[in-house]
């Protein structure tokens, strides 16, 4: 998983950008609803195209520690 730095830093709290890896072949573009502090809240999930995010973030994984 990868994450753009502006997420990272949490510049914007209302935005994300985040690189997921999926099987799925259909495109992802959904809404889902979460419970955040007791309040009910829509997220958009939409998948871009041709994209370098996360080049220059800090990639999330299990990787070993050199």
């Amino acid at each position: 998983m990868r994450a753009d730095s502006c997420t990272v830093e949490r510049d914007r709290l209302d935005y994300a950008r985040i690189l997921i890896a999926t099987s799925a072949l259909e495109v992802v573009k959904c809404v889902e609803k979460v419970m955040i502090d007791g309040e009910l809240i829509e997220v958009k999930i939409i998948e871009e195209w041709g994209l370098a995010l996360g080049e220059d973030a800090c990639l999330f994984d299990n990787e070993p520690e050199s």
